[in-house]
């Protein structure tokens, strides 16, 4: 397995991941609304931008040690495939889906990693972990089709855009994994989203709606809800990402991004104020204990 450096303290790549899903689960609540409204990819090229230049002022404050070429490619390539490319997929999934229907298409993701990192990485797994991947992936399944306020069945266009940010999410993870080698989980969070900005601003650019696509989500309406959406969903979410995927084999750490949907069922019960099924309560139980089977095996 690779590893740039040691953790800091005993399961430090799995806190890390376990932070990041709760971030993001605050996040996609916050990002709902514009997503619908503007559209799935202007939401995305105005969290990258903005996280982007969080993280670059924080990277100059800080400081960071220089990377190489090579640690330089994957970082970056890595943030196209799943922060430019994979997040605008999740974002369409979320417009037609809903946040945690949407949520869904990450328990596809540990399926990939586990299965590429297996091949490329020779990240071996216990028996312990085999079985606890499969209990936080059904875990988070039964949360979500036990979700009692998103009762109709999931379009199909969704399910494949959710399918889609799956793939390029584990293509994402493996390669920010071989890039963090040298990295600190700062420096890599700043180049991988730069180059996702960067890759979608010259997207719009060739498109010409890069200004009527932000105008929009710079009202202040918006705003209020995106600039906590980007700090806490893209800037904190990210950044405790980064630090799992360095600390934590691919598949655990991914795994464990895939928990989302649990943190977004006390904010839909208690802050949206929306029923939640038997079945949700069951899921939670299970992949809780998923959960505790992946982190007892180290």
């Amino acid at each position: 397995m690779l590893q740039g450096a040691v953790a800091p303290f005993p399961y430090a790549g799995e806190v890390a991941s376990l932070g990041a899903a709760m971030a993001w689960a605050i996040g996609l609540t916050l990002y709902r609304a514009d997503t619908r409204a503007t559209g799935a990819r202007q939401v995305n090229q105005f969290k990258n931008l903005i996280g982007s230049w969080l993280f670059l002022l924080t990277a100059l404050i800080v400081g960071v040690s220089p990377l190489s070429i090579r640690d330089q490619v994957y970082l970056a390539v890595s943030g196209v495939l799943g922060l430019a490319i994979g997040d605008s997929l999740l974002f369409k999934a979320l417009a037609l889906l809903g946040p945690h229907r949407a949520a869904l298409s990450a328990c596809l993701a540990p399926v990939f990693t586990g299965v590429a990192g297996w091949i490329f990485l020779g990240e071996a797994l216990s028996w312990e972990q085999c079985a606890g991947i499969p209990l936080v992936v059904g875990g988070v399944a039964l949360v979500l089709y036990g979700y009692g306020a998103e009762d109709s069945v999931a379009p199909l266009k969704g399910m494949l855009y959710g399918t889609g940010f799956a793939v390029c999410h584990s293509a994402g993870v493996l390669l920010a994994k071989e890039g963090m080698y040298n990295a600190g989980p700062l420096a890599g969070s700043a180049l991988r989203l730069t180059a996702a900005a960067v890759a979608l601003v010259f997207f719009s650019l060739g498109r010409r709606d890069l200004h009527a696509g932000l105008r929009p989500l710079l009202r202040p309406r918006s705003l209020k809800r995106l600039l906590p959406a980007v700090l806490i969903g893209t800037f904190a979410g990210i950044w405790l990402m980064q630090a799992g995927i360095k600390w934590a084999p691919a598949a655990v750490a991914n795994t464990l991004h895939s928990t989302t949907p649990l943190f977004t069922l006390p904010i839909a019960f208690l802050v949206l104020r929306e029923r939640v099924g038997p079945g949700a309560v069951v899921g939670s139980l299970v992949a809780v204990g998923g959960v505790a089977l992946l982190l007892g095996a180290f």
